[in-house]
């Protein structure tokens, strides 16, 4: 029995992993949900070595894909957002496609009752159960990093079509947020600006975003 069920969740851990392939690979596919237990697996259950970003809203962490790569930014706080809130920022995100934005994958929001052990002073360990709830949100992989580590005297020898070319691509990123999709970027860095393989630039870290 424990060889079939093994045998089950591997065949759903491989369709997931496929799925979130596919949505990585063609442009067009609309961001979904999808199980907890995949991002687990693709970021080595959010193992440290795999943290590439971190910030007051969460950690962000490579999910490496059999062909493919993901950023996977794990929410904290997360028992104080609800579900409403999480929501609307995920419609959000998934409403927004322009190339200066960080591409929107998918979300994850995984809530579930565990029994944990509990004591109070005195009186003898009892099991009791609590809600674990996790909120996930996960975007394409930009392997350039992010601005900031170009902000030298001589911004690394880049020449001036490509730093007008990173200026451009933030201001159009941030003219479409604000005037097609009315969101506001309440934490706009250096470090929340990435580069993709021909250096344009690409707004990310929506966790903070506000929709007036």
């Amino acid at each position: 029995m424990n060889m079939e069920v093994h045998a089950i969740i591997r065949v759903e851990m491989e369709s997931a992993s496929n799925v979130l392939e596919h949505i990585v690979l063609d442009r067009s596919a609309e961001p979904t949900n999808l199980p907890l237990a995949l991002l687990k697996h693709i970021t080595e259950d959010f193992n440290d070595k795999q943290q590439i970003g971190c910030g007051g809203f969460g950690i962000v962490y490579k999910g490496d894909l059999q062909n493919s790569s993901v950023a996977v930014k794990r929410i904290l706080n997360y028992h104080t957002i609800n579900d409403e809130s999480f929501n609307r920022e995920t419609t959000s995100l998934i409403s927004v496609q322009h190339k200066n934005i960080v591409r929107f994958l998918g979300y994850c929001a995984n809530t579930e009752n565990k029994a944990m052990k509990h004591s109070e002073s005195g009186e003898p360990s009892k099991y009791i159960f609590a809600e674990m709830r996790e909120r996930l949100l996960y975007f394409e992989y930009i392997k350039n990093g992010s601005l900031d580590r170009y902000l030298t005297d001589e911004l690394r020898g880049l020449e001036w079509h490509t730093r007008y070319q990173i200026i451009r691509g933030i201001c159009d990123g941030l003219v479409y947020l604000h005037t097609e999709k009315g969101i506001v970027h309440r934490d706009m860095k250096p470090e929340n600006i990435l580069l993709d393989d021909l250096m344009i630039p690409k707004i990310t870290d929506f966790g903070i975003i506000k929709t007036p």
